[in-house]
């Protein structure tokens, strides 16, 4: 007869304590997982190609705007060119304009300062000349404005009483003058000036005011020609001093 025997898996389950001889083994780590792979790099693409036609007329392109590029280049250097010639001039044109204007203004100076000369060598003959006559006339703007005077009296130089009486009687026969008239000698005037006087008015002709108001305007002319053109006042004025 057989003898049945337990399967016990050829395991002991007894405690470690009564079986001394029996090593328990230790539990074996876990590997670590495997690193995953880094992923492919895509292959490089192929290498282009161009046909003949292509590389002709990429040449071709090339030159094209090389050549713009030069031209551009060369046309802003010709246009600073130009600039800088054009500002020259400006500045060169405004120094001559100065220059002419100074030219100018004291050639305007040195012309009055002649006339001013002439007038200065003139003056006494032409007063001479015409003296009477301007007498005359003074006369008559007289009589109009004392025409209601009771009386009108011109003074004259000494030596021109006899010409003047027969002029003022004239005058006054003229203008209707119903008053007075007297003509006296006065030695502080010469033979071109005369004073008439009345009540409350009068009017005289002194040729030497006259031409010092003539010499006034032209000094202030003159001082205006200096102002505007930076001149220091000398010129012919002395030469023409010389003339008086």
């Amino acid at each position: 007869m057989k003898t049945v025997r337990k399967f016990e898996f050829d395991l002991s389950f007894d405690q470690p304590a009564a079986r001394p001889n029996v090593r328990v083994a230790a539990p074996e780590p876990e590997p670590e997982p495997m690193p995953e792979p880094e992923p492919a790099e895509p292959p490089p693409p192929p290498a282009p190609t161009f046909s003949q036609e292509e590389i002709d007329a990429a040449r071709h392109l090339g030159l094209l705007e090389g050549r713009t590029a030069g031209e551009m280049d060369a046309m802003q250097r010709i246009e600073r060119r130009l600039a800088d010639t054009v500002e020259r001039l400006t500045h060169d044109l405004e120094t001559l304009k100065g220059a002419q204007q100074a030219a100018l203004g004291q050639i305007e100076r040195q012309a009055t300062e002649l006339c001013l000369g002439v007038v200065r060598q003139l003056f006494p003959v032409l007063s001479a000349r015409s003296g009477t006559d301007e007498i005359a006339a003074l006369i008559g703007d007289a009589l109009a404005l004392a025409v209601e005077q009771p009386k009108l009296t011109l003074l004259c130089a000494p030596g021109m009483t006899e010409a003047l009486e027969p002029v003022l009687t004239e005058a006054a026969r003229r203008s209707g003058f119903e008053g007075r008239l007297a003509v006296r000698g006065d030695p502080t005037l010469v033979e071109t000036d005369c004073r008439i006087e009345w009540n409350d008015g009068g009017l005289d002709r002194n040729t030497g005011r006259l031409m010092a108001e003539i010499e006034a305007a032209v000094a202030r002319g003159l001082a205006d020609f200096d102002r505007r053109f930076g001149g220091d006042g000398t010129g012919s004025s002395g030469a023409l001093e010389e003339s008086r």
